[in-house]
């Protein structure tokens, strides 16, 4: 499986399926995706020639000459080029030198850099506290009563009833101790900082131990983003692994950057955190098949004008060095732009 070395997201995409038929029913067939900088006609010569390796590799195959572990006869997946055969497959938007804004599978607009060094962390998660036992508080309230004001006469139905109301009331008092001591922890934590506080206070931390670095910090709607702003640093620099490292990277983010060679900033909200849904499965596929290309547009359409009103980070500080190297400059000017970050427009 060829590894792509570096990040590359072309602008033309085309699909070619072939089949060698052995029978009425029997047949070898294979499809692969190709790719081009320069034209719709290369990428379909570039997708026809890697399905003509790849059948030729399946015909061919045998004891003698096995095919790879890693062979596909359909090559459906890859749009985020996780799997090193094939690069980014999302909707080109527009290119800034280094920089590529694409549109990703829900629509979203991203950029794709490969030497300015991102960072995504992401908030501690917190999990609602138990409920005050309300049902099973008023169930005991009718029961009691009743149980009361009602003569001693045993039945199975009174037996059933008492049975019934002995377990409610154990529930009630189980339920209860739990929201008790749920409230008194939240009560001594109420002079605790707060989620962001505590994941700001890492990255000053980090910015500390390096004196040298620029880290330029954002807040997301659920977490922050840092840019590495003194020097251009590719996925593979040590710096970048330590950076990862001593923020507490969110391991999926870390696994794109390996996989795609790059880094990603999402700059426009998410669809549904602005009560829309994303693209549906027909229209999220890039390149689109002519006939929902319309659809695509009437959806773009809508979500432009609702991400306008939102912004997809805050702008916060920025630490360290405050000298930017040129390909952070560039790249934090589109950035901050694109993203509304300097704003107060909802996080989204």
């Amino acid at each position: 499986m060829a590894i792509l070395p570096r990040m590359h997201i072309p602008q033309y995409w085309a699909q070619v399926r072939l089949r060698h038929q052995t029978g009425i029913r029997h047949g070898a067939s294979v499809q692969r995706w190709g790719w081009s900088d320069s034209s719709q006609m290369d990428a379909e010569a570039h997708a026809r020639q890697r399905a003509q390796q790849a059948l030729d590799a399946l015909l061919n195959a045998g004891s003698a000459r096995p095919l790879d572990a890693g062979f596909e006869r359909m090559e459906w997946r890859g749009e985020y080029g996780l799997n090193g055969a094939t690069p980014i497959r999302e909707e080109v938007l527009e290119r800034r030198g280094e920089t590529v804004m694409t549109r990703n599978s829900y629509g979203a607009h991203c950029l794709n850099t490969e030497r300015v060094a991102i960072a995504d962390v992401d908030f501690p998660a917190t999990r609602p506290g138990p409920g005050f036992p309300v049902k099973s508080l008023i169930l005991l309230a009718i029961a009691l009563p009743w149980l009361w004001l009602t003569p001693l006469a045993w039945s199975a139905a009174l037996l059933t009833l008492m049975v019934v109301t002995a377990m409610t009331g154990l529930f009630f008092i189980s339920q209860l101790k739990k929201w008790l001591a749920w409230r008194q922890r939240q009560q001594s934590e109420q002079g605790a900082a707060s989620a962001a506080d505590q994941a700001i206070a890492r990255v000053h931390q980090t910015a500390s131990r390096h004196p040298d670095w620029g880290l330029r910090i954002y807040q997301t709607p659920k977490g922050l983003r840092i840019i590495v702003t003194h020097a251009a640093w590719d996925y593979q620099a040590p710096e970048v692994q330590i950076l990862f490292k001593e923020l507490g990277v969110d391991p999926l983010y870390a696994m794109l950057c390996e996989k795609q060679q790059c880094f990603r900033a999402r700059v426009s909200a998410k669809p549904w955190r602005m009560g829309m849904s994303g693209l549906s499965s027909t229209e999220r596929r890039w390149p689109l098949p002519p006939e929902h290309m319309q659809a695509r547009r009437q959806w773009t359409l809508e979500y432009e004008k609702k991400a306008a009103q939102f912004a997809a980070c805050q702008f916060r500080e920025q630490l360290g060095n405050p000298v930017l190297c040129v390909q952070a400059q560039n790249f934090v000017q589109w950035h901050d732009t694109a993203s509304k970050a300097q704003s107060t427009l909802p996080l989204a």
